[in-house]
C-alpha cells in the first residue's frame, strides 16, 4: 500500500519547515526500531537473520542521525516530536512477535511504506536533502531485498508464508492510517 493521499502530502512537505518535521518523525521512528529490534537480536538464533537484523539497526541509527542533523537544519528539534497514539500501536505490534519471520515481516511492510514516503519526500526535497533521501533510499531498498530473500527462503509451509504477508500488509495498513494524523502535525 503506497501513501494515501500523496498529492496532499507533498503540497505540505513542500514547505521545508514541515519537511523538517517529516524528518524528527522518522527520527523518532528509527531510534525506536533501534531499541526494539536491538532488543530481539539475542534472541535470533539463526546468523543469517542476525546478520539482517544487524545491517537493519546500524543503517536505522544511521539514518536517524542523518535526518536529525537535516531536521536541525531546516529548523526543527527532532526531539520535540511526540507520536501519536497510532505511532505508538506500531512499536507495540513489533514487540508483540517473538519470531523472526514475523519480525522480518511486519518489517518489510514498514520499509514498503518508508519507501514510498522517500520517494515522495525526494519530489520536494532541496538539493542536501535529497542527497540524504539518496543515501537512504539506497539502504532501505538493499533492507527489502535481504528481508523478501530471508522470508522467501524460511517460511516453507503455506500457513507461514500467509502469515508472513498479513503481516507484512498490516505494517503497510498501520503507518499509511500514521501519515493521515502525522500530517496535522506537520501543519501545526
Amino acid at each position: 500500500m503506497a501513501v494515501r493521499n500523496p498529492e496532499i502530502l507533498k503540497e505540505v512537505l513542500g514547505n521545508p519547515r514541515c519537511l523538517a518535521r517529516a524528518f524528527s518523525r522518522h527520527v523518532y521512528g528509527m531510534v525506536t526500531w533501534v531499541d526494539v529490534f536491538g532488543g530481539k537480536l539475542k534472541s535470533i538464533k539463526d546468523l543469517d537473520a542476525k546478520l539482517i537484523a544487524a545491517r537493519v539497526i546500524a543503517d536505522n541509527a544511521k539514518h536517524a542521525k542523518l535526518f536529525s542533523d537535516r531536521a536541525r537544519e531546516l529548523g526543527d528539534n527532532p526531539q520535540g516530536y511526540r507520536p501519536t497514539q497510532i505511532g505508538e500501536r506500531i512499536y507495540e505490534f513489533l514487540e508483540s512477535y517473538e519470531d523472526t519471520i514475523d519480525c522480518f515481516a511486519y518489517a518489510l511492510g514498514s520499509l514498503n511504506h518508508f519507501m514510498s514516503l522517500l520517494n515522495l519526500y525526494y519530489d520536494v526535497a532541496d538539493a542536501k536533502s535529497k542527497r540524504i533521501i539518496e543515501e537512504i533510499r539506497k539502504d532501505v531498498e538493499e533492507h527489502i531485498g535481504l528481508l523478501e530473500r530471508y522470508i522467501k527462503a524460511h517460511a516453507s509451509t503455506p500457513e507461514r508464508i500467509k502469515r508472513a504477508e498479513e503481516l507484512r500488509l498490516l505494517a503497510e495498513s498501520i503507518y499509511t492510517e500514521r501519515e493521515d494524523e502525522e500530517i496535522k502535525w506537520y501543519v501545526s
